[in-house]
């Protein structure tokens, strides 16, 4: 009998180096660099990660290089939250990617991402048989867009949700280049500035009147859910027919935004497959989890060490 898997994330996997600094240089400028760790990351790895810590049955797909050292810490830290690593893809050609993250006291951060094997994931990747027995699948966060197209389209031919929560790579290439990859989406979790950015928007704050002005599109499209994050001021909610702004979990210790959003979708993804319903109120319901998991991921350095086991996850819930 085939396993069913709760969701299958499909993305990049990297290695983020993730320094501390007192303030972000200047032009020719250097900085002290207080502490540096070497961190398992990725958007739809992390999620992968989530998914599978707050126990779910989660599986990652990306590619990474064969054999390298940093493609193995990814493995090894896949294994130790029991992700389902059976459907990586390998290569001898380019090295597993990496991410270079430098963050301040302040918590402002800079990123400069190499996605290296990651972006060579390809289309013929993406093999039907691997990636129809699940309840969801999730992509995110990939330059390389036809691995998304080809399982979007098999998501949507073989009834399985397609969440997407696309990232600046795929964003900056513009509405029409990326229309066919949200044709076969169900639920779009974007950032503020990621639709901002999708719609040419001046100014770098969002209402519920200006999403409404400039979402209709998506929902022509087939989209059946758009979520906009807006870090501390929680996240907008839509459907075609309703709306609603979802507040944050209010806390005092926030140590590193990385990975928030990550964590969101791992949270709204856990909520989801309770009932896979499209109503609105479980849909709300589903980005308050997310809103959960968001706030919990903040609270310490790098993107995974903040997300709770499945115990501590469920007795929060409880509350929720």
């Amino acid at each position: 009998m085939t396993e069913i898997f709760d969701v299958i994330c499909i993305g990049a996997a990297l290695v983020d180096m993730i320094a501390q600094v007192e303030r972000h240089p200047e032009s020719d400028d250097e900085v002290f660099v207080s502490d540096l760790k070497i961190l398992s990351g990725g958007a739809a790895a992390n999620t992968a990660y989530a998914c599978a810590k707050v126990g779910l049955r989660s599986v990652f797909i990306g590619k990474l290089g064969k054999d390298d050292s940093m493609g193995l810490k990814i493995i090894n830290d896949f294994n130790a939250a029991q992700v389902n690593t059976n459907f990586i893809k390998y290569t001898d050609e380019y090295g597993t990617g990496s991410a270079y993250v430098v963050l301040n006291k302040d918590g402002d951060r800079r990123i400069y991402a190499h996605s290296g094997a990651a972006n060579y994931l390809s289309k013929d990747d993406i093999i039907e048989g691997e990636i129809i027995p699940t309840k969801v699948l999730f992509l995110s966060s990939l330059k390389n867009l036809e691995p998304f197209i080809e399982a979007a389209i098999i998501g949507k031919s073989n009834m399985i949700p397609v969440i997407l929560n696309p990232g600046m790579l795929i964003i900056e290439q513009g509405f029409a280049r990326i229309k066919e990859l949200l044709k076969n989406v169900d639920v779009l979790i974007m950032s503020e500035r990621e639709f901002l950015i999708l719609f040419d928007i001046n100014g770098d704050s969002l209402t519920l009147n200006l999403v409404k002005a400039n979402s209709q599109i998506l929902f022509d499209l087939g989209i059946k859910s758009l979520i906009v994050t807006k870090g501390k001021e929680g996240a907008l909610l839509f459907t075609a027919n309703n709306s609603n702004l979802i507040p944050p979990f209010i806390i005092d210790n926030v140590v590193d935004t990385t990975g928030a959003g990550d964590a969101f979708s791992a949270g709204f993804i856990y909520g989801f497959i309770q009932n896979r319903s499209f109503e609105f109120e479980d849909l709300r319901h589903n980005v308050k989890i997310g809103n959960l998991l968001a706030s919990k991921c903040i609270q310490k350095l790098g993107a995974r060490y903040g997300i709770p086991d499945v115990d501590e996850f469920k007795s929060e819930l409880v509350n929720l």
